[in-house]
């Protein structure tokens, strides 16, 4: 076991698992049940894409402990996670050991040209997790996870903030001179609401920070990421072929917000 990365957001472990755990894991997560991502609801982050992304039943450690039929070395990494030891628990972004709190894994199955939109996890989360179960995984297969520069999000939401201010006084100040013109009192506001299907807030704020860092699904490797950063997986390149991009991935929910 070795940390890789280490920030307030992200901590990367490889090796996590011994050589012989990690071969039986691979092996049994080739024979799991799997469905259709959207089959059941849309996971929006997944976008429309056409490409296969398929995923398991899913199973829960801590309040509620269930592991659905097959899954028992899924729960075993599960219960891992949860708990890793007083060495790397230090390491683990703030908040999000498995103390105080119930965490899940479900194996999810991504082929060529599946991907997931940039986003962050809700912020009722306090963080999430991805281990990479795939036997071997090529330099150019794709599928990388790209995370943002996040210590860059208190500049970037000043500037953000001295920008809206400004646009929201040269809006002010056009209405009034628009009111003025078309006899309608100062004050009384032509705007119909915002474009909530376009979150362009978000999109300047990403574009602002414009890097970060990125983590490639190296096989037995783990990655922890707090709920509050942005981030992204490219899309799995053709060179993959009909090797998925296979991944075991769960959050940490706090028990206090369960009650």
């Amino acid at each position: 076991m070795k940390i890789t990365i280490s920030t307030p957001h992200l901590t990367v472990v490889d090796d996590f698992l011994g050589e012989a755990e990690f071969a039986s894991l691979a092996a049994s997560l080739q024979f799991l049940p799997y469905r259709p991502m959207h089959s059941r609801e849309w996971v929006k982050a997944y976008g429309m894409s056409p490409a296969t992304v398929l995923q398991s039943e899913m199973v829960t450690r801590g309040r509620v402990d269930s592991t659905p039929p097959g899954m028992g070395r899924v729960g075993e990494l599960v219960e891992r996670v949860a708990g890793p030891g007083e060495a790397l628990s230090h390491d683990y972004p703030r908040g999000i050991t498995g103390q105080g709190a119930t965490v899940t894994g479900r194996t999810v199955l991504s082929g060529v040209g599946a991907g997931l939109n940039w986003h962050n996890d809700a912020e009722s989360l306090l963080g999430a997790y991805v281990f990479y179960g795939h036997p071997r995984w090529g330099s150019t297969w794709g599928g990388e996870l790209l995370v943002l520069a996040e210590e860059e999000r208190a500049e970037a939401e000043r500037a953000e903030a001295e920008r809206a201010e400004e646009q929201r006084a040269g809006e002010r100040a056009e209405e009034e001179r628009a009111g003025e013109s078309a006899g309608r009192p100062r004050g009384i506001s032509g705007d119909l609401g915002p474009d909530f299907m376009l979150d362009t807030r978000a999109e300047r704020y990403r574009n602002d920070i414009g890097h970060g860092i990125f983590v490639s699904a190296r096989p037995n490797r783990l990655v922890l990421l707090t709920s509050h950063v942005h981030h992204r997986v490219a899309p799995v390149t053709p060179g993959a072929g009909d090797q998925p991009r296979t991944a075991v991935v769960g959050f940490f929910v706090s028990d206090a917000g369960t009650s």
